[in-house]
């Protein structure tokens, strides 16, 4: 509103003296009242002028306590202890109570403590006393407009014009005045006025307030009158930053971004930097995805003190999103000088040294994050992850094993820890833990998947299945067990069709896991279809390429077909692709009985076939 942009009253002239009609040329007070060098003995009778003595006393005295009090309450505001100058000013009244300016003071302090009431009651009473002071009638003109009382802010205003006909202060309030009342036409009219005033000096301003205006009167017509304003002030002051982003805003609204961006970038170009512009530029650029358009701008914005954090991590956001990451982790470590106990922004840069493949440092900001913060779950797991990877389980096991003593409501700590038990051989901890965590979050289903994973790593295929049962029951849509659950069907050549219905469900969610379609290609091997188990196998290898049991299941596959060469070098792919020694000599047997029949075909002799051990178990990571 333009009510709510401009002063609601206007600046009261200080004076120097709290006191009301005192004669500026008299003598200082205690010079004549206390500097008596010829002092009478006290037995001795007064003279005959002692009672006009005494009376010039007490003016001289009441004079300077208000003055003391006076000063101490403009002390007091200057310092922002709006009750303590209200105390001072009301204290003057005591020796001064027809001070105007006093009144207008304590209005001033009210309004400053948000007690309009008060201040109206005082800026009635200096009106009171001074019915012809323009600065009082145009103060409650402010403060009737603040309360919404428009009419009588039009009569003070009004009044204020009838005492002080060249008063643009109440010229502008009135025009604001009438913005308010959407009476817009008669608010352009006093606009309008100020901008004919050669005695105004910023006929600019009013240009710009009825941009505003016509802007909110909003039919196309006043639409055009309000793009004509604001363009008229900024050639009346080309360096003019509020009609500037009001040009900018105005195209915005309009839907006429790059108006806007051009008004904008000009304005930079020509007269900046300007922090406002920059601020409103480097978020057009933003939502145009002009990422180096807009790091100009917020370049700009951190200089400014104010703004320098957030700006540091909205140009570290984009470094990010440019996979610039090294200036990104450059900017939030600026950030963090500042700022060290910000969790998000540790956070990030954690996140950040991780893309950047920077394990250690990544390990090293996960592992700060407080945890009471939000991101404690996700930093733990991340560097968990993270140590695994760099062959630091054990390190890994005791990171979790802390914040499971910090934090034993997050039921994610169950899964990961028990994961990491698994990788160091201690599947029967793991399973404990696990069963303690699902008595804790019998909702919390990842759980029971990892229980169903263990299970069947301990050879407790029966136990497994009912596990992965309940999670596909308690979510069925949970992409992992169902296709954990096919393919232990599958791998135990049972239930081959409710095995299919499953994984086709996760296909459903995950049409380009490699592991899932590798499920379905192995559940049509068992039943038999090879040729459809075949294309779908392919499939699953192209997707993951280097996952062992993937090449071995696609071996499988074409031995069958007696496609010995690629059956050989699928086999080969997959002792390749796997460190588990009894695996690699189960594969290689395979290979063995190819070069074996390979001999016997080329000796003349032709078998049907030989044996072929099939691949065994589901992996975890199915």
């Amino acid at each position: 509103m333009v009510q709510s942009t401009l002063v609601a009253f206007s600046a009261l002239t200080m004076l120097a003296c709290a006191t009301s009609g005192v004669d500026q040329d008299r003598a200082p007070y205690f010079d004549a009242a206390y500097n008596d060098r010829n002092r009478a003995p006290a037995s001795m009778t007064p003279p005959q002028n002692a009672g006009d003595l005494a009376a010039r006393i007490d003016s001289g005295s009441n004079r300077a306590q208000a003055d003391y009090h006076f000063a101490a309450g403009e002390a007091y505001s200057f310092d922002g202890i709006h009750s303590k100058a209200i105390e001072s000013f009301k204290t003057v009244l005591i020796y001064d109570a027809d001070s105007v300016q006093v009144r207008l003071r304590l209005a001033a302090e009210y309004v400053k403590m948000g007690s309009m009431s008060e201040a109206l009651r005082q800026a009635e009473e200096a009106a009171t006393l001074a019915p012809k002071n323009p600065d009082v009638h145009l103060l409650l003109g402010g403060l009737y407009s603040n309360l919404k009382n428009y009419p009588k802010a039009i009569d003070s205003y009004e009044t204020t014009l009838k005492l002080d006909a060249k008063n643009n202060d109440a010229l502008m309030y009135l025009g604001a005045v009438y913005a308010e009342r959407k009476d817009f036409d008669k608010a352009v009219k006093y606009f309008e006025a100020l901008a004919k005033n050669d005695d105004y000096a910023t006929p600019q301003t009013a240009y710009y307030y009825i941009g505003r205006i016509r802007e909110d009167q909003g039919t196309k017509p006043a639409l055009k009158a309000s793009e004509s304003a604001f363009k008229k002030a900024i050639e009346m002051k080309p360096d003019y930053v509020e009609a500037t982003v009001g040009l900018g805003g105005f195209y915005i609204r309009q839907k006429k971004t790059s108006m806007a961006i051009d008004v904008m970038r000009k304005f930079q170009r020509d007269h900046g930097p300007n922090m406002k512009i920059a601020d409103l530029l480097s978020a057009l650029y933003l939502q145009e995805e002009k990422y180096d358009l807009a790091l100009e701008q917020l370049s700009i914005l951190e200089s400014d003190p104010d703004e320098a954090l957030n700006v540091k991590v909205k140009m570290a956001l984009i470094y990010i999103d440019q996979k610039q990451f090294p200036k990104a982790a450059s900017k939030l470590h600026e950030v963090l000088k500042q700022a060290p106990d910000s969790d998000k922004i540790r956070f990030y840069l954690a996140a950040v040294y991780e893309e950047m493949a920077v394990a250690d440092k990544a390990v090293e900001h996960f592992s700060k994050v407080p945890a009471a913060s939000s991101f404690y779950q996700d930093s733990i797991v991340h560097a968990a992850y993270l140590l695994k990877e760099m062959k630091k389980t054990k390190d890994a096991v005791k990171l979790v094993e802390s914040a499971l003593k910090e934090r034993k409501d997050i039921p994610q700590f169950y899964a990961v820890y028990a994961s990491l038990m698994d990788d160091v051989g201690q599947v029967d901890p793991a399973l404990a833990l696990l069963k303690e965590g699902i008595e804790k979050f019998p909702d919390y289903v990842q759980l029971r998947f990892f229980m169903g994973t263990l299970l069947d790593r301990k050879g407790e295929k029966e136990k497994s299945v009912e596990e992965m049962k309940k999670v596909v029951e308690m979510d069925p849509n949970h992409v992992q067990g169902l296709n954990y659950l096919a393919f232990s069907y599958a791998d135990m050549g049972v239930r081959l069709e409710e095995a299919e219905t499953l994984v086709k469900r996760a296909l459903e969610m995950e049409p380009k896991d490699g592991y899932i379609l590798d499920t379905y290609g192995w559940i049509l091997f068992k039943q038999g279809k090879t040729g459809d188990a075949i294309r779908v196998l392919e499939t699953a290898h192209s997707h993951q390429p280097k996952e062992s049991i993937i090449a071995e299941h696609l071996g499988d596959a074409y031995y069958r077909s007696q496609l010995m060469d690629k059956a050989r070098r699928m086999y080969e792919k997959a002792a390749e692709y796997t460190s588990d020694e009894s695996k690699i000599r189960e594969i290689r047997l395979k290979i063995t009985a190819i070069e074996k029949q390979e001999v016997v075909g080329f000796s003349g002799r032709q078998p049907a076939s030989l044996p072929v051990p099939e691949t065994k178990g589901p992996k975890a990571d199915k």
